[in-house]
């Protein structure tokens, strides 16, 4: 996948349609089946954010963290932080 500005991404979410993507071939180079089924949860839960209404989040270890490579992936966990945790539980208007 790609996107303007981007030489590539790991996955893209349009909330108006409320349709999500991941792209595995690059969460698959070099790693292992957990690590590879770890990665593809993070970038999962971080595409279903942007569906819920997220955006980015500078808080280390967040799900919702801007990955730019596969280092970047492995540092996350897939929690969201306190602060996005709270933004996402908050009721919202629809699109």
């Amino acid at each position: 996948l790609t996107a303007p500005g981007l030489n590539f991404i790991f996955g893209e979410a349009d909330r108006r349609s409320g349709v999500a993507v991941v792209a595995l071939a690059r969460l698959r180079q070099g790693a292992d089946p957990a690590t590879f089924q770890r990665r593809v949860l993070i970038e999962t839960v971080h595409e279903l954010g942007h569906l819920a209404g997220l955006g980015h989040c500078t808080t280390p270890g967040c799900v919702m963290r801007f990955s730019n490579t596969l280092a970047d992936v492995d540092e996350k966990t897939p929690d969201f932080c306190p602060r996005c945790e709270a933004q996402i539980a908050r009721p919202t208007s629809p699109v």
